[in-house]
């Protein structure tokens, strides 16, 4: 379960960054342009629904194996309808937890992305709701 979360809002103030448009390649290197293509919009480019949207920071070791890190920041779509094997911000029992969602024939479950922990399985005695779908994901490197 995710114990400590903060709340990010999406507000007006967007950051236009330079952006290149050529790919960087990850082996070998390319010569470099000289020049920048354009600026990016990074709230266009992170948020598709903006009043549906919220980012928060997430603590714990239970998604780690999907890229999700003590620390990072998530950016997560209310607007977005979760489907099989969707990460998503849910509310278990009165308490946030990111997990990645898995219906198996009728059964449904939260499966972390770390072999540490374990899934769970929701039954209707438990109170249940997804709050969002995890769009990305911020870290530093």
């Amino acid at each position: 379960m995710v114990k400590e979360l903060s709340f990010y809002s999406m507000n007006e103030n967007v950051l236009d960054v330079p952006f290149y448009q050529s790919n960087v390649p990850a082996g070998f290197p390319s010569p470099a342009e000289d020049f920048m293509d354009l600026d990016l919009n990074l709230q266009e480019y992170l948020v598709k629904h903006p009043s549906a949207t919220f980012c928060i920071r997430v603590t714990g070791e239970s998604m780690r194996n999907a890229g999700i890190f003590s620390g990072d920041v998530m950016v997560i779509d209310r607007a977005l309808e979760p489907k099989n094997n969707s990460i998503v911000l849910a509310v278990l029992n009165g308490e946030f937890t990111v997990k990645r969602i898995c219906k198996k024939g009728s059964e449904l479950y939260l499966k972390p992305e770390n072999k540490h922990f374990q899934s769970i399985q929701i039954n209707e005695e438990m109170d249940f709701q997804v709050w969002g779908v995890v769009t990305h994901v911020i870290h530093k490197v």
